[in-house]
């Protein structure tokens, strides 16, 4: 009989993300403490780590499970230096549901660790609810991404192809007095909210100038751009007014139903996390749905040294005072057990 490995992965077309399985029988007699691991490597000089603690101790509680994935630095004579981290790892039962006693860590970028995160599940839920043929899975999501952010260019430049006929545009708008030209076919075939409204039974569908109500005009223009040449704004680290930028992005792609710019905007933002941004930044997270970005903040803040800079802020106070349940949130978030 072949010997049945501990753990594995299963990679999918987009390496990025993957599949970490581990075995409930090769493992279960694993010492507290001890893990298994595999190694994902797919960007020159960065090396990613999932591990398994099939018996972790949480405080004094015993009886969890947790699993990381963490990425590390390696010597790369091509490594183009600096990059940016954004690493998620899910737990879900058998019928695809969130396990319910599951706790969500980031990993801190320390020495040759460039960043990562955690999950932990008590351990009889696990075994109850999402083993199936002797395994569990995790699904990890890895990306590690050039500094500044990239353009993405479409297929054969065909945005900037199109932009570059006036002569083809069809329907303007005014954003706080700032007019915009835009081709309908294009806006239409990326936000179903433009289909409805350019091709749809509403009143734009049959105006040649459309007015934007609340929404900056720079804001306006980076959608634009987004849709067009799938591009976005830098953003560097500790920048508050760029992630304010950011913020109102988000904003527009919730109302016009870009979700790949709402998901792209809050991976940006988790990785401009600092003392400067943080109080706005979960201000920010209160107001719109954004758990990552959340979960970023509030590990931010669970840095003592962080904490002790921020939490005497008279922002960091106001904060607290205009959202009673998120102080107790953050509360909850500072007394969990740390693991032993």
């Amino acid at each position: 009989m072949a010997e049945q490995k501990a753990c594995n992965t299963f990679s999918a077309r987009d390496v990025r993300y993957f599949h970490f399985f581990v075995s409930h029988s090769a493992t279960k007699d694993l010492a507290a403490g001890q893990f298994v691991e595999t190694i994902v490597t797919f960007v020159p000089g960065f090396k990613c780590t999932a591990r398994c603690w099939p018996h972790c101790v949480l405080g004094i509680e015993p009886g969890w499970i947790k699993l990381s994935v963490v990425v590390t630095r390696t010597n790369h004579p091509l490594v183009r230096a600096p990059k940016v981290v954004v690493a998620h790892i899910e737990l879900r039962t058998r019928i695809g549901l969130p396990v319910r006693t599951a706790m969500w860590e980031q990993e801190l970028a320390t020495g040759d660790c460039v960043g990562g995160a955690s999950v932990l599940a008590r351990r009889d839920e696990v075994e109850k609810d999402c083993v199936v043929d002797d395994h569990f899975i995790a699904l990890c999501t890895v990306a590690i991404l050039d500094w500044p952010p990239q353009a993405l260019p479409l297929p054969s430049g065909v945005g900037n192809d199109i932009f570059n006929m006036p002569d083809l545009m069809d329907v303007s708008f005014q954003v706080e007095g700032e007019t915009f030209k835009a081709h309908r076919l294009v806006l239409a075939a990326r936000s179903p909210v433009f289909k409805a409204e350019l091709f749809g039974e509403m009143v734009e569908s049959r105006a040649s100038s459309i007015t934007i109500d609340d929404m900056r005009a720079p804001t306006f223009k980076f959608m634009m751009d987004y849709m067009y040449y799938n591009v976005l704004p830098p953003l560097a680290p500790g920048d508050a007014s760029g992630m304010l930028e950011f913020q109102h992005l988000f904003v527009a792609a919730d109302r016009y139903a870009l979700d790949k710019l709402k998901q792209a905007c809050e991976e940006i933002m988790c990785t401009s996390i600092s003392k400067n941004t943080v109080v706005s930044t979960l201000e920010f997270t209160e107001e719109h749905t954004c758990p990552k970005l959340k979960s970023k903040c509030l590990g931010f803040l669970d840095v003592a040294e962080n904490f002790k800079e921020v939490g005497s802020t008279k922002e960091y106070l106001r904060l607290m005072n205009s959202y009673p349940s998120l102080q107790v949130e953050v509360g909850n978030w500072f007394k969990r057990r740390r693991i032993v």
